[in-house]
């Protein structure tokens, strides 16, 4: 190997040693920036230029052994397991859609469940090895698609295909709020109101979709996204004062609607959904007979037994001189339709399964160097997580409004769930070489390991 002399030999040798072609040029750049500075405090010595690059070249130590250690630190990290446990999931989710869905199997086939598979998990791989960073570059830009895309539902309010807009919609919408958050750190006070202000653009959007579960989905994870980047400090207001401004915003609001009577028709929903009785005729007519379901679920049911297919459920629970409408346990009812048929235990197994995989990327998400990340991660994780909790409410007889089980429930929901996932993957995926934006620093400690171990 002949002496490296000159800076831009040095590098080229350097990056021949690292393997990952995404953290090539960010680990070339920050070592070239190094022995610049090494160069320039030879130069204030009184060093000649062609002797100081020389002596910097040298300070750095040997080109391979520097090559080598940057391509054992910062490599791809895979997440093959939180991969397979989604993937094996949405699985999961085609197997209880043909055996549920049997009127729709019958007239359409399983090719469109099959296809959901198929493009979910080319979704998330996509995503997945995807520089989510180039997003946190272009936060605002991000914020401004993502306000365009929650109008689409308004755009084709007569299209047959309204729903998947809305699906689109209310999936994004916390993801594009935790962007905008981002965007606005180390603004102050004007940094906090703005952010306030662009959450609740998104929230008059979605209210207009005349969908009350995507308007709680922002809401709830829109507050929860704030207070943390308000605990963390992240205006520069202060930590208590940041968390005091949002939960008195956050109250104030609610004090103002409660008391001008906009929330009365959503608290006369609550009131039905817990007592579903009492507008059993109307309503709460849904809620009441998943309650009576509920009551004669046992843990565990034998496949192929009694009440295996449960398509007509009011029959069973009415059948003689009773009216009573027919009920087709599909789509959002798809969990209580398995309980049914298979019994309770089988249903809590698949509801754990969903928790695992959400605290198991919550956990690895908050970990995380990558400060961004955290947002990114915390978004996803609290849009499965809601939708996880809004399912399972309506399945246990909470009928509030309609609510998908993730992974689960939903070929369309099904394809934006595993994309979401997948990008939450990609941050642990490059977590060593992300950068904070345009020109921003890598994290410190790398830029450390680089002055003190190769010196």
């Amino acid at each position: 190997m002949p002496e490296r002399k000159t800076i831009a030999a040095y590098l080229e040798a350097v990056q021949g040693q690292i393997r990952w072609k995404r953290a090539r040029p960010l680990l070339v750049r920050e070592l070239e920036r190094h022995l610049e500075d090494q160069r320039d405090d030879f130069l204030k010595e009184g060093k000649a230029p062609d002797e100081a690059e020389r002596l910097a070249v040298e300070d750095m130590g040997d080109p391979v052994t520097v090559g080598t250690e940057l391509d054992r630190i910062h490599r791809p990290r895979p997440q093959w397991g939180l991969l397979g446990l989604t993937i094996a999931l949405a699985a999961i989710g085609v197997v209880l859609r043909v055996l549920f869905r049997q009127s729709y199997v019958q007239q359409m086939g399983i090719t469109r469940f099959l296809a959901s598979l198929g493009l979910g998990t080319a979704a998330m791989l996509g995503m997945y090895f995807f520089d989510v960073s180039r997003l946190v570059r272009h936060a605002r830009a991000v914020y401004g698609g993502g306000l365009a895309v929650s109008l689409l539902p308004l755009v084709f309010l007569r299209s047959r295909y309204y729903m998947y807009y809305i699906t689109l919609a209310a999936a994004l919408s916390p993801l594009v709020y935790a962007f905008w958050l981002y965007s606005f750190r180390g603004k102050g006070w004007k940094g906090l109101l703005l952010t306030t202000l662009g959450g609740g653009f998104l929230a008059l959007a979605s209210r207009c979709w005349f969908n009350l579960a995507g308007t709680f989905l922002l809401l709830f994870s829109g507050l929860i996204l704030t207070l943390y980047a308000a605990g963390r400090d992240w205006f520069g207001v202060g930590r208590w004062k940041g968390v005091g401004a949002v939960l008195a915003v956050a109250f104030g609001l609610l004090a103002f609607l409660f008391l001008k009577g906009y929330l009365n028709s959503f608290l006369l929903r609550v009131m039905i959904a817990l007592r579903p009785e009492l507008e059993k005729e109307h309503r709460g007519y849904m809620g009441w007979v998943l309650h009576m379901f509920w009551e004669d679920v046992p843990p565990l049911r034998s496949v192929g037994g009694e009440a295996a297919m449960p398509v007509n459920a009011g029959a069973r629970l009415f059948g003689g001189g009773q009216e009573f409408r027919p009920i087709d346990f599909s789509h959002d009812f798809l969990p209580a339709s398995m309980a049914v048929a298979w019994g309770w235990i089988p249903l809590l197994v698949l509801l754990a399964a969903l928790t695992i995989l959400l605290l198991w990327m919550l956990v690895k998400g908050l970990r995380q160097s990558y400060l961004p990340g955290h947002f990114v991660v915390l978004a996803v994780v609290l849009t499965l997580g809601f939708q996880t909790l809004f399912s399972a409410a309506l399945n246990f007889g909470f009928v509030l409004f309609s609510a998908s089980l993730p992974l689960v429930v939903g070929n369309f929901q099904t394809v934006v769930d595993m994309a979401l996932i997948g990008l939450a993957l990609s941050v642990f995926r490059g977590n060593s070489i992300a950068r904070e934006g345009p020109g921003g620093p890598v994290p410190q400690r790398k830029r450390l390991r680089i002055k003190f171990e190769y010196q």
